[in-house]
């Protein structure tokens, strides 16, 4: 185990963006399937990513989370992990949705993308106010939850404590893989928890302003966009903790890694 490494990878804009980058992407991955093993993070549900894998260049995974972190699906096994989520009394799925109804500025999404431990609404550039007012309500009428807003439209209500780090976590500790064995990326906000878990973080070059701001030594700025982005971080971690077990040094190639604000 010691020699093996898990790559968690947003899928659609991190992996999915670049068709000749991700070819080389899916080549390049076959050739490591000796050391690394690969699962899709995305907010997407399980099914929803299976279909994309069916239909593009994605090379088949070894689990999906999906729903932003409420799904966790072992393809190896078959089967999605029945102990994940675990939610307590603050979950009120229909209380939270009475709650929010008040506000004019979310639009709940169709039926398709919501489910039993997802909540999610179109929220066309949210006033910081309106979410900190939303928060507010939701904590003081009991309902114990997590709320992620991304690409300044999706507003995510998810059970407290369940979100794409914390899944990703979950299974990374299942199967055994210490953080630094732990490689995530991604390019919106909703990647943001797998970058507090203490794992091998990759921004590729095509993200957000509000994953582009990370910095610190775990962050791995990415200069080439997309899949190729995700090849690059894999590869500059990679050689970076080959060199550090010899006891040398790795170069950074021209990418910023920075200590964190």
């Amino acid at each position: 185990m010691e020699d093996r490494r898990l790559l968690i990878s947003d899928v659609d804009g991190t992996l999915l963006g670049d068709d000749v980058a991700l070819e080389a992407f899916a080549a390049w991955c076959d050739r490591q399937r000796d050391w690394l093993r690969l699962v899709y993070n995305s907010g997407r549900f399980v099914e929803s990513v299976l279909d994309s894998v069916a239909t593009s260049g994605l090379p088949a995974p070894d689990a999906v989370i999906g729903g932003v972190g409420t799904q966790i699906h072992c393809l190896r096994t078959g089967t999605r992990l029945s102990e994940w989520p675990a939610t307590g009394d603050g979950w009120q799925p229909e209380r939270i949705r009475a709650l929010l109804r008040k506000y004019d500025a979310l639009e709940l999404q169709p039926a398709e993308l919501l489910s039993e431990h997802k909540i999610s609404y179109f929220a066309h550039s949210a006033s910081e106010s309106m979410l900190h007012e939303a928060c507010s309500r939701l904590a003081e009428a009991g309902c114990d939850v997590e709320i992620i807003y991304s690409s300044s439209r999706d507003l995510d209500v998810l059970p407290r404590g369940v979100n794409k780090g914390t899944a990703a976590a979950h299974l990374a500790s299942r199967w055994g893989y210490a953080p630094e064995q732990v490689y995530v990326s991604g390019d919106t906000a909703n990647d943001l928890a797998m970058f507090a878990q203490g794992f091998c973080g990759i921004v590729v070059g095509n993200a957000h302003d509000e994953l582009r701001q990370l910095a610190g030594p775990d962050v791995f700025l990415a200069t080439k966009s997309h899949a190729a982005g995700v090849q690059q971080g894999v590869e500059h971690w990679r050689a970076r903790q080959a060199a550090t077990s010899l006891g040398g040094t790795c170069p950074i190639d021209g990418v910023a890694v920075r200590r964190r604000l």
